[in-house]
């Protein structure tokens, strides 16, 4: 018989288990420091908007590229349950690494007697007047609409490939965001393409820049969302 935990009670000791989750954060995939491992970091929550990490490795990340797509609902199914790594996200005690093992089960829309979780609604964002309150390479969230987002530069002795986005919230207070990178690549290309709509974007794990004044910054570890099925960013559009 199915034994459904949420994720505060799932331990490494215990056995058998399935939980109802919904995928909330799927960044790219990434390389270890030493380039030898190729990993990636997820994030889901229950219905109660418990969080957890759940990470995949090597081909592992190909077999689910297309089935763990963002704020769909999954039945997951005895993943192996570590201490979180150093290189993870801190938001549990405890993370899932999803393998060959691993029993994955999308929750259809169309279920009607075990339906998908609602939107989620837990953001922990700091609001724009408290911005420069933030000591610097510190983490945080904001929720922002993008105004304006200029083209990909290269700068410094490396050159560092960014792009320099003009966020602002309810409060009307131009900032600029940089993103760098294979941010700069791909979410600065979206935004590009949808700045005329101003899209929402809630951006996770940013960090104020260290230089020029009140600048923010993305860092290796940080997600950009793109209008995300948050109840806020609703609230922000209108």
């Amino acid at each position: 018989m199915e034994h459904r935990l949420t994720i505060d009670r799932i331990t490494p000791q215990t056995k058998e288990w399935t939980s109802k989750v919904q995928l909330i954060e799927k960044p790219r995939p990434r390389k270890s420091k030493d380039g030898k491992t190729r990993f990636q970091i997820a994030v889901v929550r229950d219905e109660r908007e418990e969080q957890v990490v759940v990470v995949l490795y090597g081909e592992d990340i190909e077999k689910y590229a297309d089935k763990l797509t963002p704020f769909s609902t999954y039945l997951i199914s005895t993943a192996k349950v570590r201490v979180p790594l150093p290189y993870g996200v801190p938001i549990n005690r405890f993370e899932w690494v999803i393998d060959k093992f691993t029993v994955v089960e999308e929750v259809k829309d169309d279920n009607i007697q075990d339906p998908p979780l609602l939107p989620p609604t837990r953001l922990n964002t700091i609001p724009f007047a408290y911005l420069h309150e933030q000591q610097q390479n510190t983490e945080f969230d904001i929720i922002a609409v993008v105004v304006n987002c200029g083209s990909i530069k290269y700068v410094g002795a490396n050159n560092n490939k960014c792009r320099e986005v003009v966020v602002m919230d309810t409060n009307v207070r131009p900032t600029i965001l940089t993103m760098w990178e294979d941010f700069a690549d791909t979410d600065g290309s979206i935004l590009t393409a949808q700045v005329a709509e101003f899209p929402i974007i809630v951006a996770k794990r940013i960090t104020r820049a260290s230089y020029g004044g009140l600048l923010l910054s993305t860092r290796y570890n940080s997600v950009i969302l793109i209008n995300p099925p948050y109840p806020q960013v609703g609230r922000l559009l209108n």
